[in-house]
């Protein structure tokens, strides 16, 4: 009697759940995790000879489950209490501070996205011999904050890969470095805990060197003032780990003291005369804040009168420094070869373009399959 009660009841629970899940309204996107959801697959002959459907289904089961976000949370502290260090979604490091483990280095995509860059300068400087380019590929916390991470944590080797592309990049469009600096400033915000961006407070510390190193006069800290937009930023990574202990970061922007007027044209269309979106700050997404997310392009024309015009060929590592930019440029052209699907170096020509700057954190640049469109066509 008690297997057959202990029988039904799983039965009960089995099929009273998968009733339960068809019946609640399905969601096309989670602003917790920050992506679309699988919704229910249309049963398609050909999707079930080729087992699309069936793996489908299995996203849409995972993805649409009632209660999704409670049970990964659920599931992230029975893992802390069995003090596990992570989730395999995510590593739990010191004072809250999540890390990646999906971070990777593609040794080949690597060689082959650098080298594009390099083409890209060299096709644009046989043009023009006074264009300048550079590159910024920014290490990300997990070869900064190493204390913070748990002890033996395997992360891709980021040191190698600065080196790796540093070589390949050489004198068409030469690297910064920012490692060393950004090692020297951990007692500064530099990641936040909850996200894998940077800060701005870390991208004013490599913009003031970077620029520097490029001939710009950087404008200094106190040319700015520091203002803290949101203090309940939960990013990316507290999604991997939903993890109710941990506290939200706080967005900061540097708001310049003496005002630079700017025109940002988006790719839809839209003309507004500022480089923040306000309304993501009531938004899970708050760092789209910066420059509203990812475009294919963003045209930008500046208050700053000197003929230069960037071209920015990103990832959204540069939103939140794209603000500092606008001392030293009369326009800045924003690229993120993952939506652009025109010719790069055509599209430079055609706005006069008189400097590059090529801007990546390092692991994404590592893995981009869209950055060797970078290379002229």
């Amino acid at each position: 009697m008690n297997k057959k009660v202990i029988s039904i009841g799983f039965v009960v629970l089995l099929f009273g759940v998968s009733i339960v899940n068809l019946l609640v309204p399905q969601k096309e996107f989670s602003e917790s995790e920050n992506r679309y959801l699988q919704t229910l697959p249309s049963p398609d002959l050909e999707d079930i000879a080729s087992g699309k459907f069936s793996q489908d289904f299995e996203k849409y089961t995972a993805d649409q489950f009632v209660g999704r976000d409670g049970w990964i949370g659920l599931k992230t502290l029975a893992e802390l209490a069995m003090q596990k260090k992570d989730n395999q979604r995510v590593y739990f490091g010191k004072d809250g501070t999540l890390f990646d483990m999906g971070e990777a280095i593609d040794e080949d995509r690597l060689v082959r996205n650098a080298q594009a860059v390099a083409a890209l300068a060299r096709a644009l400087k046989a043009e023009n011999p006074d264009f300048h380019a550079s590159t910024l590929l920014i290490p990300t916390a997990s070869a900064i904050l190493t204390d913070k991470l748990p002890a033996f944590a395997p992360v891709p080797d980021q040191a190698a890969a600065m080196e790796t592309a540093a070589a390949l990049l050489k004198d068409d469009a030469p690297l910064h470095d920012a490692t060393a600096l950004l090692k020297s400033h951990t007692d500064t915000p530099l990641y936040y805990r909850t996200d894998h961006h940077w800060t701005t407070q870390a991208a004013y510390l490599v913009y003031a060197a970077w620029a520097e190193q490029n001939g710009l006069s950087p404008l200094p800290a106190d040319a700015f003032r520091e203002e803290t937009v949101s203090d309940s930023f939960y990013g990316t990574l507290y999604s991997k780990a939903n993890l109710p202990t941990i506290k939200p970061d706080s967005v900061t922007a540097y708001v310049p003291v003496q005002p630079i007027e700017v025109s940002v044209t988006y790719d839809d269309g839209t003309v507004e005369d500022s480089l923040y979106k306000e309304e993501f700050l009531s938004q899970k997404d708050k760092y789209s804040y910066f420059l509203g997310g990812n475009h294919a392009k963003v045209e930008i024309t500046t208050g700053t009168k000197n003929g230069r015009v960037l071209l920015l060929v990103q990832d959204s590592y540069a939103h939140c420094f794209v603000p500092f930019l606008v001392a030293h440029y009369e326009r800045i052209l924003v690229i993120d070869p993952r939506y652009f699907k025109e010719d790069i170096a055509a599209y430079a020509r055609e706005n006069g373009a008189t400097d590059l700057l090529a801007l990546y954190n390092l692991p994404n640049f590592a893995v981009d399959q869209y950055a060797a469109n970078i290379s002229p066509q």
